[in-house]
């Protein structure tokens, strides 16, 4: 059966490259890293890939309660105790499933994982095999596909990649989108009419990025966030110039990353940024913060 990949490109803007990429990867058996800030649509790519090639997808997260047997598998206890270690009574984990069923084994903040824990994954990834005492040995099926993501930003709590794990994935950097493709992005997320009012919003939001004090700024998310809750005070009639400002607190403050030189608060940083956005020229279609605060009111 043909698949019609221009049908599931269309669901999702941009990233053809990155789409393309990753499906070459699972069709010629290769594992993949993906490498990005949040909001990049690392997981809204996976599941696309993922519907498209009818494939099962198993989701784990990094972190330090990972252990080998929450990712391989356990013998239930209680089952052993009574009688013996049968096969029946293993309760298989996320790669065991993934391996067996020919599936993609999808692991969020991979950096976040015990090194044990990643250990497990390179004979899989390497030889498509894995031995699990008193069970068995499992057999990776076709299209069996690590796909791990990271941020390569965030450096608390993570922990070193191996290179023996580096050498058997194939890595893609993902970085922000077009300021058109972000827009479309909350345009069809928010399915806002108010063109003007997602276009200011992703102008603020991408200016966060190139702030000196903001060592990682917002994603597209903040954007949609500010969309969504300045509509929904406008539907209210309580969208005046003061919660306009808090909305955009509100949506950015806990999304971006302040350097860790800078002396100023995030309300201090969001206000330049806000300032920024106002005074750049060819920006007519957006409403200007200071234009708002005289008027007290926006967007009537």
């Amino acid at each position: 059966m043909q698949i019609n990949y221009e049908h599931y490109f269309k669901n999702i803007v941009g990233r053809e490259k990155e789409l393309a990429s990753i499906i070459a990867a699972i069709n010629c058996g290769r594992h993949v890293l993906l490498e990005g800030p949040p909001g990049t649509s690392k997981s809204t790519i996976l599941r696309t890939v993922t519907r498209m090639l009818g494939l099962p997808m198993y989701i784990i997260e990094g972190n330090v309660d990972l252990t080998p047997a929450k990712l391989v598998g356990y013998f239930n206890p209680g089952k052993v105790l009574q009688d013996n270690y049968d096969p029946e009574y293993f309760e298989k984990g996320p790669l065991t499933m993934a391996m067996e069923e020919g599936g993609i084994l999808y692991i969020e903040e991979f950096n976040r994982m015990p090194s044990d824990v990643a250990n497990v994954l390179i004979t899989p990834m390497e030889e498509g095999e894995l031995n699990i005492p008193r069970y068995g040995k499992i057999i990776a099926k076709n299209n069996f596909t690590v796909v791990a993501t990271q941020n390569p930003y965030d450096d608390v709590g993570t922990v070193r990649i191996s290179r023996a794990f580096m050498d058997r994935i194939c890595r893609i950097a993902l970085d922000y989108q077009t300021e058109e493709e972000e827009i479309e992005i909350v345009r069809r997320l928010s399915r806002s009419s108010d063109e003007r009012l997602i276009q200011w919003a992703v102008k603020v939001v991408r200016q966060s990025r190139r702030h000196d004090d903001i060592r990682m700024g917002a994603s597209v998310r903040a954007a949609h966030d500010i969309v969504a809750l300045c509509e929904s005070l406008q539907k209210a009639g309580l969208l005046t110039a003061e919660n306009l400002r808090e909305i955009v607190f509100m949506s950015l403050s806990s999304k971006i990353w302040l350097s860790e030189l800078t002396t100023k608060k995030a309300e201090q940083v969001i206000e330049e940024i806000l300032d920024t956005v106002a005074d750049k020229e060819g920006n007519s279609y957006s409403p200007s913060p200071r234009e708002i605060r005289e008027k007290k009111t926006i967007m009537q």
